[in-house]
């Protein structure tokens, strides 16, 4: 049944809308409209496929419709039905020598965008007429990039593809995802990822490099901006990402306090380390954010989860350190909060963007300051249902 949800127009713009679905007549001459006299229909196995002689070797290309799932599930995640025979039908064809590819055609309005949902990991499942999921977000990211890839929850690999550039990524010519993904790729692989990495340690290391942050109790969230801002001086990485949560040199806009700042894409970002087990990480203030997203039309979120230990399960070790490092009179100030060491398990970055941004973001009650005066709220970030907005993943396996 079809129900009203999200629909991406041309513009790129978001509406509340009933889906429009192609007939299978319709599907089939848009993609070959769009691959020109390459794509032709033949007859193999019984069956009328999708044929395309592209420059890398012929392609089988097996197409649905992207659609709503419905309620009650959210109106932003759609999907494509994965038919049992496609499985069989997949290892027949590729033993004959065609590359056979999973795609999803999303039609509103005259816009069509394609997705590959790539499928080694579909096809491990021994399907059953199953779903592949795929998010506004990421129709939306390839209508402005032309082509953007992400991993899902499920280790599940997608491609989405704008209409102009589908011919490209078939042949081989396209680069997916931009060099920003490719420089934190690089940071992830140099990172102490799946490392328990203690607060003594830590903190020691920030104090003898001179980091002025090194004081602080929150030890684990500066320590993961100790090391990118390390990075981003020793790999000369400054044209494309500036670390400016310390000293503001290299911002575009003095008025607005965060951590990375994007020079060539325009765009600002923040860094978050944040315990795996929390469903929520806090964000900026309101009224800075959203004049933010008015100005440069997107924002990441950098987080990174880790697993953590309590410094009261380890006879409150890193408390004790810290407060004799600062001199203070108090030997355990911090004690109840204080992280005795953090393991970092995995990252990922979503995109606050025009058309999500009402969607993720709810309030956090800030309280008062010390003096008393009212703090200004903050946004917090629900981590349970970020798909939508997700835009590069990293896990850390063993």
């Amino acid at each position: 049944m079809n129900q009203p949800s999200e629909q991406l127009t041309a513009v790129p713009n978001i509406v509340i809308d009933y889906d429009q679905p192609l007939s299978l007549k319709e599907l089939r001459n848009t993609v070959m409209e769009c691959l020109g006299a390459k794509c032709t229909l033949e007859t193999l196995y019984g069956k009328k496929l999708l044929v395309y002689r592209s420059k890398v070797g012929p392609k089988i290309l097996l197409c649905k419709n992207i659609t709503y799932l419905g309620n009650p599930h959210p109106i932003f995640k759609k999907r494509i039905q994965i038919p049992a025979e496609w499985i069989d039908l997949t290892y027949k064809l590729e033993n004959d020598g065609y590359d056979v590819h999973f795609i999803g055609v999303y039609h509103y309005d005259g816009l069509v965008v394609f997705a590959d949902f790539v499928k080694y990991t579909y096809l491990q499942r021994n399907c059953h007429n199953s779903a592949a999921h795929i998010y506004i977000n990421d129709l939306y990211q390839a209508v402005i990039q032309g082509a953007f890839e992400k991993e899902d929850k499920n280790d599940n690999t997608i491609r989405v593809i704008s209409y102009r550039k589908f011919g490209n990524y078939l042949n081989g010519e396209l680069k997916i995802n931009s060099n920003l993904l490719d420089l934190f790729a690089q940071f992830n692989y140099g990172f102490s990822f799946g490392k328990w990495l203690k607060a003594v340690d830590c903190i020691q290391e920030m104090h003898d490099k001179h980091w002025s942050q090194w004081k602080q109790a929150e030890w684990a969230g500066w320590f993961l901006e100790y090391k990118f801002s390390n990075y981003v001086e020793d790999e000369e990485v400054a044209p494309y990402i500036k670390y400016t949560a310390l000293s503001h040199k290299g911002h575009k806009d003095d008025k607005l306090d965060f951590d990375l700042w994007f020079p060539l894409a325009d765009f600002y970002g923040d860094l978050k380390a944040s315990d795996i087990k929390e469903t929520k990480a806090i964000g900026n203030d309101q009224e800075t954010f959203c004049e933010c997203i008015n100005r440069y039309g997107r924002f990441w979120y950098v987080i990174y989860e880790h697993e953590t230990e309590k410094d009261s399960d380890h006879d409150y070790e890193a408390t004790l350190f810290w407060n004799k490092m600062l001199g203070k009179d108090d030997s355990m100030s911090y004690c109840t909060r204080m992280k005795h060491s953090v393991n970092f398990k995995k990252m990922f970055i979503i995109e606050i963007n025009r058309i999500n941004f009402y969607e993720i973001l709810s309030s956090f009650n800030q309280g008062r300051q010390p003096s008393g005066e009212k703090r200004n709220p903050k946004f917090t970030i629900n981590k349970r249902n970020i798909d939508n907005y997700v835009v590069y993943r990293y896990n850390y396996k063993q």
